[in-house]
């Protein structure tokens, strides 16, 4: 199992994990780290690290932002992208968060990831009345 950290703007992080306990119950390898308006670089980091150091006994650490190039997955990458076991997501929906935080390993963390990402991607619809 991955430890997956949530990293996003506001309280992006909890509200999406409030919808997910809804549907698989608590879960122990997800953590929620928001980036509230007044916290510094700093803050974040020390909850960032704090995240990682409650998730890195996993086969790996999975964390996922809600934007590309946004403060929350810059911070991530910068502190953690560069460690083997780690991956850094951007663009967090239901789908792509449900599928990070009950994939089984398969020993290709590459691969694992590239399902979430298109778990997440297929997830984007839109729905036409016939």
């Amino acid at each position: 199992m991955y430890g997956v950290i949530i990293a996003a703007h506001g309280t992006y992080s909890t509200g999406i994990y409030s919808g997910l306990k809804l549907v698989c119950g608590e879960i122990e390898n997800l953590k929620v780290v928001d980036y509230l308006e007044n916290q510094t670089y700093e803050q974040l980091d020390a909850n960032l690290k704090k995240a990682y150091e409650e998730c890195n006994a996993y086969e790996g650490v999975i964390f996922i932002a809600d934007l590309l190039g946004g403060i929350p997955f810059s911070r991530c990458a910068l502190n953690f992208g560069h460690i083997d076991n780690v991956r850094v997501l951007a663009g967090l929906n239901f789908s792509m968060l449900y599928s990070a935080a009950v994939i089984e390993p398969s020993g290709d963390m590459d691969e694992d990831v590239e399902s979430i990402l298109n778990v997440g991607r297929a997830g984007i619809t839109v729905y036409k009345a016939t």
